[in-house]
């Protein structure tokens, strides 16, 4: 923490001490198929992720997360499925799915990119600190 308030560092959002862990589970003792996952030093940007792409599986019957405070970077997500899975294989198949998601977006991406660069052909000549650019796009400037 800072000395001027108690607001953390932030290194200490993202390095695991050594007696922690990067993902804890806890099987839920009142309800059956169901568990908790603890994701440590992580924030809304991935519980929300995999929360999204389990309530996506027909098995899951909830899924739900939520941080206990602001200043703590921990992810609690809950989750209950049907006898055809475990709360575990159901995280195991989300992750999966939205790593194939992830992968979609960046091979649209690049080939986009690729797209956009043949059609906007550049030659660039560097003078120094100045940049000289020619390009059919640049004549309307």
């Amino acid at each position: 923490m800072s000395a001027a308030d108690n607001r953390p560092e932030p290194s200490e959002f993202h390095r695991l001490d050594d007696d922690e862990e990067k993902v804890e589970y806890e099987k839920d003792q009142k309800l059956t198929n169901c568990g908790v996952l603890n994701l440590n030093k992580e924030d809304h940007t991935l519980g929300n992720f995999i929360r999204s792409h389990l309530l996506m599986d027909k098995r899951v019957l909830f899924a739900g997360y939520r941080i206990p405070h602001p200043l703590t970077p921990l992810v609690r997500l809950k989750v209950r499925t049907t006898a055809e899975t475990s709360p575990l294989g159901a995280i195991n198949d989300a992750i999966k799915n939205a790593v194939n998601e992830v992968d979609k977006i960046e091979h649209s991406f690049t080939k986009a990119l690729e797209e956009f660069e043949s059609q906007n052909v550049r030659t660039e000549e560097n003078y120094g600190d100045l940049m000289v650019t020619d390009s059919k796009d640049d004549a309307a400037f």
